[in-house]
């Protein structure tokens, strides 16, 4: 994820992308409930709370559907564990155990994200990912208070790890027949985890090896539950840090739309 938001158009073919970027996101706006006319006040340009509450009520019920749906599938198609979810959960570990192996496996995760956000500004892919994130994104869930962004990453974690991993990875794995760590099936999942966050090719390639990150630690501890909190901590950490990002991105342009709007007035009001 690269830095290069406040760069400004250096020639004019930038000028059509910026263009187009900016019509994709009034686009975004508008279907979210969001104002965004020149003349609109700092008030105007926030999301109704009734816009994010919806936002996260629908955020809310894809991911944690997710959980149901997995311990439903695995008790169809009898994979191990199929009627005991605690050990669907935490296999032959303790919930301490997996808890502290889930708080260990975030700390590359966590590196990974503090280094893409160091080398990005240097590395055009990256730049485009964190460009596309912020202006896709990020006004999508703008409102959203902390305790939102919690329950998002929780459902994430655990919706996505316990289907992905807990069900489709052991699903693969017993048409290969196989009870060993089994790398074919990690790779089969990675891919298919990939491709479903490829909003971009560059999100596509982190999301795989992310995938393949996962998949190896549900096969090293034998649990879901380490990947799944990893999962969640990772998504919690970087969604407060992108959203004061955003917020102070967005203060800024509120900014400038009141100065070229009226100068005078915003200085006195900033005296005052």
């Amino acid at each position: 994820m690269g830095l290069a938001l406040e760069e400004k158009v250096e020639n004019p073919d930038d000028s059509q992308v910026v263009l187009v970027e900016q019509q994709v996101q009034n686009g975004l706006a508008e279907i979210i409930g969001m104002t965004m006319e020149p003349n609109s006040n700092l008030d105007s340009l926030k999301t109704p709370e009734s816009t994010w509450q919806k936002v996260l009520a629908k955020f809310l019920a894809v991911e944690f559907s997710m959980v149901p749906i997995a311990i439903f599938l695995i008790y169809l198609f009898e994979l191990p564990n199929s009627g005991d979810l605690a050990g669907q959960l935490l296999g032959q570990d303790s919930w301490i155990a997996s808890t502290v192996y889930g708080m260990l496996s975030t700390v590359p995760l966590l590196a990974l994200f503090v280094l893409s956000e160091l080398c990005g500004p240097y590395w055009k892919p990256f730049r485009n990912l964190r460009e596309l994130v912020m202006t896709k994104l990020m006004p999508v869930i703008r409102g959203i208070p902390m305790w939102g962004l919690l329950l998002i990453s929780v459902g994430a974690g655990f919706g996505e790890e316990w289907l992905f991993r807990g069900f489709l990875q052991q699903l693969v794995k017993s048409w290969l027949g196989t009870d060993v760590v089994c790398w074919p099936a990690v790779l089969i999942l990675a891919l298919l985890f990939g491709a479903c966050h490829a909003i971009s090719k560059t999100y596509f390639v982190v999301t795989f090896l992310i995938g393949l990150y996962f998949g190896y630690l549900v096969e090293l501890t034998g649990s879901v539950l380490p990947a799944a909190f990893s999962h969640a901590s990772y998504d919690f950490v970087a969604l407060v840090y992108l959203t004061n990002v955003d917020s102070k991105l967005h203060r800024q342009e509120v900014r400038e739309v009141l100065e070229d709007d009226d100068p005078v007035n915003l200085e006195m009001e900033t005296v005052d």
